[in-house]
């Protein structure tokens, strides 16, 4: 079981992106709890309107719960999953309402929860909640005779190999938009990198499948791909020791690369 999300505050897009029945074969809304709305846009927006009265920005909490593709819950272990992840989260008795996708046959759910304690009218931090997506999740394969899926982080980290690191959400609607799936260019760029004598060639190489490799303020290297979009070099290089790719790039100044912004003026004319 794979679990992912985090605090949000683009209600428009999620409302858009919650109820899309063209990319899925099936939308439903199992569960809307504490809340007068009926649909998923009237939720959301009944969501904000209450953290109106606070400083929370990122005012509700967004998550996938996703068992692999041969797996399949039934009601009661759907309840039990998100009545689990929610009480972990800090999150126990907030509104939230529940949406079930259906795409290839595989079924996922979604759960957005108000952040904002009503009583108190504050907004609950949500510190360490990536390690509690994982521990949720073992924690449930467990109780659910699921197959166990590999951790990341905290103290369910996986022994031995560590496993790639997945899309972040906002990668994935990102990718959705321009059309360059994350999880292909990881592989067009691990391909080239390995294909590559040098760091020069490595550079040509990505220009010529449309890419362009800049500094950045933040990293020293980063590729920006044909939609002007910056990604880390060292997250598109999978496995590879940070320690290989300083060597690998120790004859290239940064200095000499285009900068993010440049780098998108480049491809535009290109």
């Amino acid at each position: 079981m794979i679990i992912n999300g985090g605090s949000r505050s683009n209600a428009r897009f999620f409302a858009k992106h919650l109820a899309n029945a063209e990319e899925n074969e099936r939308v439903m809304l199992c569960e809307i709890r504490n809340l007068a709305a009926l649909t998923i846009a009237d939720a959301l927006h009944e969501m904000e309107a209450v953290a109106l009265a606070t400083q929370c920005k990122n005012f509700f909490y967004h998550v996938n719960i996703n068992p692999l593709d041969t797996e399949h819950l039934t009601p009661e272990q759907w309840m039990i999953a998100v009545d689990t992840l929610e009480t972990n989260l800090g999150l126990a008795g907030h509104a939230r309402f529940v949406v079930e996708h259906q795409k290839k046959g595989r079924v996922h759910r979604h759960v957005v929860w108000s952040r904002i304690a009503v009583p108190a009218m504050r907004a609950v931090p949500m510190t360490d909640d990536y390690e509690k997506h994982q521990a949720t999740a073992r924690h449930l394969e467990h109780e659910f005779h699921l197959e166990h899926v590999p951790s990341v982080l905290g103290s369910h980290r996986s022994q031995g190999h560590r496993p790639h690191r997945r899309a972040k959400p906002w990668e994935t609607f990102r990718g959705k938009k321009s059309g360059i799936d994350p999880y292909a260019m990881k592989r067009d760029v691990m391909r080239l990198y390995r294909e590559s004598a040098t760091a020069a060639r490595f550079i040509e190489a990505l220009r010529e499948h449309g890419y362009q490799l800049a500094r950045a303020d933040r990293r020293d290297f980063c590729i920006v791909d044909p939609a002007g979009h910056a990604h880390s070099l060292a997250r598109r290089l999978v496995n590879v020791p940070a320690a290989a790719i300083g060597e690998f790039f120790r004859n290239v100044d940064a200095a000499s690369l285009p900068t993010v912004k440049q780098a998108r003026a480049m491809l535009r004319h290109h």
